[in-house]
């Protein structure tokens, strides 16, 4: 989008995007430095998620399109704390599998984001189709 077009948008349609913004932030609703942190619940997604030859930090970091460095200090910090562990990778010596340990998955019953997730689940089918198409349609131009 140029300067231009990015002016070229109706009130209400900035009103959602700042309503889909505070929803996201609204869930999480811990700000203190011991807790989970959002990257830190993106990570523990990605590794519930994929197999474990995919998690590898440098496979984590290309997924949430972020620099190595803050992914990095997420992972350690995760480490540190008994969520996750690594190991060598069997078939990379440059590499390491990350997998979450069973205090990680427990964190998951926690994720904020499932909370944003029940909330779809009591909405209409049509409502949601049309939510899920729409925040696809989304997260594909802004990628583009």
């Amino acid at each position: 989008m140029t300067g231009g077009q990015l002016e070229a948008f109706a009130r209400s349609d900035l009103a959602a995007a700042v309503l889909m913004e505070r929803i996201v932030r609204g869930a999480y609703d811990t700000r203190n430095s011991s807790e989970i942190q959002p990257l830190q619940w993106s990570i523990l997604r990605y590794l519930d998620g994929f197999a474990e030859d995919r998690c590898t930090l440098t496979l984590i970091t290309s997924f949430l399109g972020l620099t190595h460095a803050p992914v990095s200090r997420a992972v350690r910090t995760m480490r540190d704390r008994g969520l996750v562990r690594q190991r060598s990778h069997p078939r990379d010596a440059r590499s390491a599998i990350i997998s979450l340990t069973d205090a990680g998955r427990s964190a998951l019953e926690l994720d904020p984001i499932r909370k944003i997730a029940l909330l779809l689940g009591t909405l209409p089918d049509a409502d949601r189709s049309a939510i899920k198409r729409a925040l696809r349609s989304i997260e594909i131009e802004l990628a583009s």
